[in-house]
């Protein structure tokens, strides 16, 4: 009767050739062969599994031969052999008091049969993402899960145009690679972008190629609309990055369009289709326009709108402002440099957080013509000052993101110098920790070719981006600006003084200066001092400010001066 079974149970595979560990066993509870009915592979009665399988695997085996002893009944599943994808369905039928009957077939070949033909059915082969099906499949999943939970997700549509594919500007086969830029970018921007974690919808997110010329993004948990917005804005200008091919740049425009769930669709099918319907209303305004379907929330459209044409009225007009903060001299309390800061408009900001109108800015482009006043106003104010006695004195700037981006940015920056009269070495350009991550993957193109301008690049914000020491040792900057999150707690908090002090060490062995900001008490000044800091900013020493003040802050040697 055990020969028929077995038989029976292995004649499935008889038209093919035996693959892996295929074979029909009888163990005792204790995992010992006690009779070989078939096998692909050597075994000897009395052998232990253990000679057969891995560790791991025999564990589980004992473990479902105590099973199937103690429940009588018949039982199979499948178990992963190792890492390399093999795979065995291992079933189990007890034979007498102490015998079970072990039938092992190698299921490998189907299981890469069945993620070849997933991978045909769901992956987009120019972007390597997933495609219009999967999304579709996802997003009916996660509507369900949040549906039964009273949650909120959202689904962005990002249409892509202006490549040049249409025109015959590009070949296919380089519209593919911008193509799989594009993705990878989207892919990085997100949290657990495709993850496989079934459960884990609360933290994935999914990003895929829905149309020829659109991505998807679905994200899975938001407290509010204001959520998607942030992150949308945020992926639209990952888009309208430069992408450079053979010697080419290539520049995508960009809108995008994000329906709300459960307002805009109760299921995955309405969502996404207004979704959609909001991507080709933002089609309808200039590049980087996004837009919500919500008649609500199109009011805040509107309201962006109008913000726009407060912005570029301000800076038609003269209407932006410089403030300046000294940066001193950690031990001998001397100013090393001052560090200009934008003024928006009163006109502007009005009920407006700094953060939006940033974005605003960012994402319409006025970003760049404004970071160009900046860098020529505050140019031309080092120079008053050098002229005026201060030839040490030095300059720091935050370069933005598309400024950063831009591939002309060294010479633009040299050609402003020299126009103006102001030596690149008297000048500190602030970048973040995320600027940097993205620059060491084109292999610090920018960064070096400032660096070889002569300028010096300082990291901002220092402890709270995602750059790696490994990208931190490689590239050419010169000093790290330590974040006011770790300085206002060294006080009160170990572990924020321990953040310091281990900043300023990895500062130091790396050859950078290390810069403290948000410094407000004589305390956390002493205390970063102790540790090594090189200069420090912040209240204690001034308050942001203007050109006239700041040059009698300097005549005074250093003393406060109050707005």
């Amino acid at each position: 009767m055990t020969n028929l079974i077995a038989t029976n149970w292995l004649a499935g595979s008889e038209t093919e050739e035996l693959a892996g560990k295929e074979m029909a066993l009888v163990l005792s509870g204790d995992g010992k062969v006690r009779t070989v009915l078939h096998s692909s592979v050597d075994v000897e009665p009395n052998e232990s599994i253990d000679a057969i399988w891995s560790a791991t695997v025999c564990a589980r085996i004992c473990d479902n031969l105590h099973r199937v002893l103690r429940d009588r009944r018949f039982f199979s599943e499948e178990l992963n052999l190792d890492d390399q994808g093999r795979t065995s369905e291992f079933t189990y039928i007890a034979q007498g008091r102490d015998r079970v009957l072990l039938v092992a077939r190698d299921t490998s070949r189907n299981r890469q049969a069945l993620t070849r033909l997933k991978h045909l059915a769901y992956i987009d082969d120019a972007t390597a993402l997933p495609n219009r099906e999967y999304f579709l499949a996802e997003l009916e999943k996660i509507v369900e899960h949040q549906r039964l939970r009273e949650g909120r997700s959202a689904v962005i549509c990002c249409h892509f145009e202006g490549i040049g594919l249409r025109q015959g500007s590009v070949s296919t086969a380089h519209y593919d690679e911008i193509l799989h830029e594009l993705g990878g970018r989207l892919a990085h921007e997100l949290r657990g972008a495709n993850s496989d974690k079934e459960d884990d919808y609360e933290r994935r997110s999914v990003v895929a190629r829905t149309d020829f010329q659109r991505f998807g993004i679905i994200l899975p948990e938001i407290e509010n609309g204001t959520d998607a917005e942030s992150v949308t804005e945020r992926l639209t200008l990952a888009l309208q990055a430069p992408v450079e091919i053979d010697g080419k740049t290539y520049r995508a425009q960009v809108h995008a369009g994000i329906g709300l769930f459960p307002q805009d669709g109760s299921d995955a099918a309405t969502l996404f289709q207004n979704a959609n319907a909001a991507t080709e209303e933002a089609r309808t305004g200039e590049a980087g326009e996004v837009k919500f379907h919500s008649g609500t929330l199109k009011l805040r459209s509107l309201q962006r709108q109008d913000l726009e044409v407060e912005l570029r009225s301000a800076l038609d007009r003269g209407a932006f402002a410089l403030n300046y903060l000294p940066i001193v001299n950690a031990v001998t309390g001397e100013v090393r440099a001052v560090e200009a800061l934008l003024r928006w408009p009163e006109s502007v900001m009005g009920s407006h957080s700094t953060t939006k109108v940033i974005g605003l800015a960012e994402r319409t482009g006025l970003i760049v013509p404004i970071g160009e006043w900046v860098l020529r106003e505050s140019f031309d104010q080092l120079k008053s000052w050098q002229d005026d006695g201060k030839p040490d004195l030095r300059l720091s700037v935050n370069l933005s993101m598309q400024e950063f981006s831009r591939a002309e940015i060294a010479p633009r920056m040299a050609a402003l110098m020299l126009q103006v009269g102001v030596q690149p070495s008297s000048i500190d350009l602030e970048i973040t920790e995320k600027m940097l991550g993205r620059d060491a993957v084109a292999g610090y193109r920018a960064t070096n070719a400032l660096n070889a301008l002569g300028v010096s690049l300082i990291v901002d914000d220092f402890g709270t981006g995602a750059c790696s020491l490994a990208q931190f040792a490689h590239s050419p900057v010169a000093g790290i600006k330590i974040d006011i999150s770790l300085v206002n707690g060294v006080e009160t908090c170990e572990r924020d003084l321990a953040a310091c002090a281990a900043a300023i060490s990895s500062a130091h062995a790396l050859g950078l200066t290390a810069v403290a900001e948000g410094v407000e008490t004589t305390g956390q000044a002493e205390l970063l001092q102790q540790h090594g800091c090189d200069f420090l900013q912040g209240f204690l020493f001034s308050r942001p400010l203007t050109a006239a003040h700041m040059r009698e802050y300097l005549a005074d040697g250093n003393k406060d001066t109050a707005l």
